[in-house]
This record gives structure tokens, sequence and C-alpha cells, in this order.
């Protein structure tokens, strides 16, 4: 199993908050993140940059008026960059001459992705967003995300086996302040259940930096035996870094 600590990768945010609000997240985590007007303060500590954003209400993070800085900050520093997209209807083209990887949330259940997101895309829909754009794309599901339950995941993973060799798996987080705060995580043998069709299907699968820490964590790693295991906590690691940057350098080799 190969240890990634996700530390040696700072989130930036193009945007101080998340109009679309949605039930698992409501906004919260893009509070810790770094707002990209201060990021350059962080190049000298940092080389690699998951660049993400609330996302406006048709799904879409509002990159484009940043990209000349991101470039400039890239050729100056020599950066690497792994963009979170968000859900957009079409291919964010503007983004293709900087990122290095490209991250992305996957729905095989438009009803799910519209109860949790308040947006209407298809499963082609948001393949047809991705696999036009030239980096690496590195696919996320996050299991339990509608309030613990299990509802599109075993069909998502038999969809984008189809594209992809490598899969993040996420496990639901029941975060305060959010629509969600008093659902439960995703029982341990439901998430095994999608890691293990998910090793059927993948070369890689991962677990992701987003899941239940503790106790749970503790059973879960019982049950599980991801290729891949993104722990912030380690002190031993064999990577710093976003594990999906990870997944590009490795494909590279």
């Amino acid at each position: 199993m190969v240890i990634v600590n996700p530390s040696g990768t700072l989130p930036i945010s193009v945007t101080k908050s998340c109009p679309i609000n949605c039930k698992h997240c409501g906004g919260v985590y893009i509070k810790s993140m770094t707002h990209i007007d201060d990021m350059e303060r962080y190049t000298k500590r940092y080389k690699s940059f998951l660049i993400s954003g609330g996302m406006m209400f048709d799904g879409t993070i509002p990159f484009k008026g940043y990209i000349k800085k991101l470039k400039d900050l890239k050729e100056k520093y020599n950066l690497i960059y792994n963009f979170h997209i968000g859900f957009p209807k079409n291919p964010p083209f503007e983004i293709d001459e900087i990122a290095d990887v490209i991250s992305f949330d996957f729905f095989s259940d438009k009803d799910v992705m519209k109860d949790i997101y308040k947006l209407s895309r298809s499963p082609e829909e948001i393949l047809n967003s991705v696999l036009p754009l030239k980096a690496q794309k590195i696919p996320h599901i996050t299991i339990g995300i509608f309030c613990g339950k299990i509802t599109h995941e075993i069909k998502s993973l038999e969809m984008l086996k189809e594209y992809f060799d490598s899969i993040v798996l996420n496990i639901f987080i029941p975060t305060k302040k959010t629509e969600f705060e008093n659902c439960k995580p995703p029982a341990i043998n439901d998430v095994k259940m999608v890691f293990d069709m998910a090793q059927k299907h993948f070369k890689t699968v991962v677990l992701g930096c987003m899941h239940p820490h503790g106790k749970y964590r503790e059973v879960l790693l019982n049950n599980i035996s991801p290729d891949i295991f993104v722990n912030s906590a380690s002190k031993i690691y064999d990577y710093k870094g976003c594990c999906s940057l990870y997944l590009a350098k490795e494909a590279t080799k």
C-alpha cells in the first residue's frame, strides 16, 4: 500500500464562498482554503496546488479571470496544478494550457446529483465536459454522499471503468452547519462492497483524503486494502502531495 500525505499540496480557491451551497458541504470546506489573491506568498513553501473554488449556479468554477495569474505564477515558480473543475456544461478549455491534472466528481444518477447540488447533469454530460481536456483526468466518487446511503456508486464504477484505470474513492463525512450534518457515515460493509467492486474494475484504487478519521477509519482499514491510502496524519509516507498528482506522475513512468 502506498501512503500519500496530501499536505504537500495547498488548496487554492478562486472564490471566497460557494453560492451553490450543496447539502453535504454547505461551503464549509472552502473556508479553510487559501484564496488565490494570497497564493504567491506560499510559492516558496509549496510547488503543487489544488485549484478549485465555489461553484456558480450553472456548475462552473470561475477560473477564467485568473488564468493569466496562474500561468505567470506557474512559469515563475515552476508550479504544478491539479484543477478540481466542478460540473460545467462545457469543457473549461481555458485551463488546458496550465492544468497538469484534472480532478472531477462523478454521478451516474442525475436525480441524486440534483438533490445534492441543485444541478441537472446526466453522467454523459459530466464525461463530455471532462474527456476533451488535455491533462490526465482523475475521477472521484464520494461513497455515501447522499446522507450516508449507497445510491449511484456501483453504477458509476461500471461507467467509469470504460474510460479510466484509476479511481479515487472518498467517503461522506457528516459536517456541521450543513443540511447533512445529522446523517451518519456509510456503513463499513457498504464501503467495503464499493471498494471490492472498484478493485475488480480499476488498476489503482485510492482511499482519498476526504473520509472519516478516528475509530471509523481504524475499522475501515481492517476491511479494505486500497492501493493508495491518503493520510494527512502520517509521518511516514511515499509521496507528499495530492493523490491525483501522484497518480499522474506514476502514469508517466
